[in-house]
């Protein structure tokens, strides 16, 4: 399960690198998470048979990557941070929704 970390590490900081903006990383964030699930239902409840064998190395959601590895507290912590990034996120689409011209 290590693929899966390195790969979500690297588009996160490239991420930060070209968008600098702490908005932009949050966004990703949410939307690679987003992504995952969505590839996950459609594996569960769609695409049924092995026609598609490559959804199988694809993880479930980011809360199921950090779970891969039990590092005990860590693992609480990171969760935490995972939580804390969500909440950024709706304060975001709140800030967008009350700031928009009707």
């Amino acid at each position: 399960m290590t693929i899966p970390v390195i790969v979500l590490i690297i588009a996160l900081i490239l991420i930060i690198v070209f968008f600098k903006d702490f908005h932009a990383f949050v966004y990703a964030f949410v939307m690679i998470d987003i992504f995952l699930r969505i590839v996950t239902y459609l594996k569960t409840y769609i695409i049924r048979d092995n026609a598609f064998g490559f959804f199988d190395f694809i993880p479930e959601s980011i809360p199921a990557i950090i779970k891969s590895f039990d590092l005990g507290m860590f693992n609480d912590i990171v969760m935490f941070l995972y939580v804390l990034v969500y909440m950024i996120f709706l304060g975001l689409l709140f800030s967008k929704f009350v700031n928009r011209k009707f």
